[in-house]
C-alpha cells in the first residue's frame, strides 16, 4: 500500500520570506527517512504506512509553533492499494504522455 501526503506548512506571522522556516519542516520530512520531493509550493512524501505522515505534520506543527503565533498548513492524501514507488511514477507516466501528444 502507499499514501502520498502533498504539504504546505508555514508560518503566517513572519513576513515574506519564509523558507528559514519551512526548512525546519524540511529538514523533520528529511530526517524520517521517507521518499520525499520539494516543490515550490508543496512537498510530496510517501509512506506505507498514514501514521508515520500524520506523525510529519504534528511535529511540524509543534516546530513552527515555537517561532510562531499562527502557522498554516494545507494537505491531502492519496491512498492506493499497490505499493511504493507512486511517488516518482507518477510523474514519469505524466511526463511520457505530455512527451507523446508533441510529437
Amino acid at each position: 500500500m502507499s499514501y502520498i501526503l502533498s504539504i504546505s506548512m508555514f508560518p503566517v506571522d513572519k513576513g515574506e520570506s519564509l523558507s528559514r522556516y519551512v526548512s525546519k519542516v524540511s529538514k523533520i520530512i528529511d530526517e524520517s527517512g521517507l521518499e520525499y520531493v520539494i516543490a515550490p509550493m508543496a512537498t510530496m512524501i510517501e509512506s506505507e504506512n498514514i501514521e508515520d505522515l500524520f506523525n510529519i505534520v504534528r511535529m511540524g506543527f509543534e516546530s513552527l509553533k515555537e517561532y510562531s503565533n499562527r502557522v498554516y498548513a494545507n494537505m491531502a492524501i492519496d491512498y492506493r492499494k499497490s505499493g511504493l514507488g507512486r511517488l516518482n511514477q507518477k510523474v514519469k507516466s505524466l511526463k511520457s504522455k505530455i512527451n507523446k501528444k508533441s510529437e
